[in-house]
């Protein structure tokens, strides 16, 4: 267990309150209550949660309720808020008798990690990137009219890797070819210098949570073309930056080829949506301290946004170092 990464943070140390990702497929449906439960045995406890994936159907919200009531019998003491990224996520978890506030996770990025840089000297500019696994409802298929196209994902399969490049066959795979073929994780400032060769960044699943790399895309400057999704990437960066595409490869392709041709400033697209983030991180310190009020004497400073934005949901950490 102590071998475990996982993105979470203490906020506050007694009582306890805690931020962590609902990451059920994984085992970590509750974050760190549900991993270490008798850290919290003792007495009162708080706990966070945000959402990997949309819950905006009855679902995923049934599921959750059902666990949350499975911890009441283990941890009776224990209180749990759940960050919902949507109107429509909030109403469906409410109605579900789950305590919820909205309020986007995708304000949580960190603006000093992701920022515009240069493209690496002698790569050729492309129409547009795509961050993202080689997942099926990631829908890569959908940029296949895309002339330059740069993808940029995590450690595919053998079998994953050949069937991306059959599906885009003219596409550049970065993280290969960055290595002479092999796989390289390009994280920090080559990434950001993968993003800056990039006029476009794309988002093209139907429905996750809210795509962290959406939120990337911005804070290097990328306007974004995205096809129309649950999950929370639609309401938080609507706005001149965006522009939402029927999800067809012949609507994505135009779209971006759009974009390209009248190109923002980088500058402008990362300042719109940093003032977002700060008026979202905002309300959600407010909430998140409106709640603890209820139970607790706790009072949330900027001093724990600074934890949450630096170590919180975008950062796996080993077990050991989060605790």
């Amino acid at each position: 267990m102590m071998n475990l990464r996982l993105p979470a943070c203490i906020l506050h140390n007694d009582p306890p309150v805690t931020l962590s990702k609902r990451m059920p497929s994984v085992g970590l449906g509750l974050g760190l209550s549900g991993l270490c439960p008798d850290r919290f045995r003792d007495g009162p406890s708080f706990h966070i949660l945000t959402l990997a994936w949309s819950h905006e159907d009855s679902g995923q919200c049934e599921r959750l309720r059902d666990e949350l009531a499975a911890m009441s019998l283990v941890l009776p003491q224990a209180r749990f808020l759940v960050l919902a990224n949507t109107a429509d996520e909030a109403t469906m978890l409410h109605h579900h008798g789950i305590m919820t506030l909205q309020a986007n996770i995708l304000c949580l990025a960190d603006g000093d990690r992701f920022r515009p840089t240069p493209p690496p000297q002698g790569q050729d500019r492309v129409d547009a990137a795509y961050v993202a696994g080689f997942y099926a409802f990631k829908r890569h298929p959908l940029a296949r009219l895309i002339p330059r196209l740069l993808l940029l994902y995590w450690e595919p399969g053998p079998a994953e890797a050949i069937s991306m490049r059959q599906t885009l066959p003219d596409a550049i795979f970065a993280n290969h070819d960055a290595a002479d073929g092999s796989y390289r994780l390009l994280d920090g400032s080559a990434y950001c210098a993968q993003l800056g060769r990039a006029s476009v960044g794309l988002c093209l699943s139907a429905e996750e949570g809210p795509m962290r790399a959406s939120i990337e895309y911005m804070l290097c400057g990328l306007p974004v073309v995205t096809t129309p999704a649950r999950g929370g990437r639609l309401e938080f960066l609507a706005g001149p930056h965006l522009k939402v595409a029927a999800p067809t490869a012949q609507d994505v392709a135009e779209a971006v080829a759009s974009l390209g041709h009248d190109t923002p400033d980088a500058g402008e697209v990362r300042a719109f949506i940093l003032s977002r983030m700060a008026q979202e991180r905002g309300r959600m310190l407010e909430g998140i301290n409106h709640w603890l009020s209820g139970a607790s004497d706790i009072h949330l400073g900027p001093d724990a946004m600074q934890r949450m934005v630096q170590n919180g949901i975008w950062r796996a950490r080993p077990l050991s170092e989060v605790l």
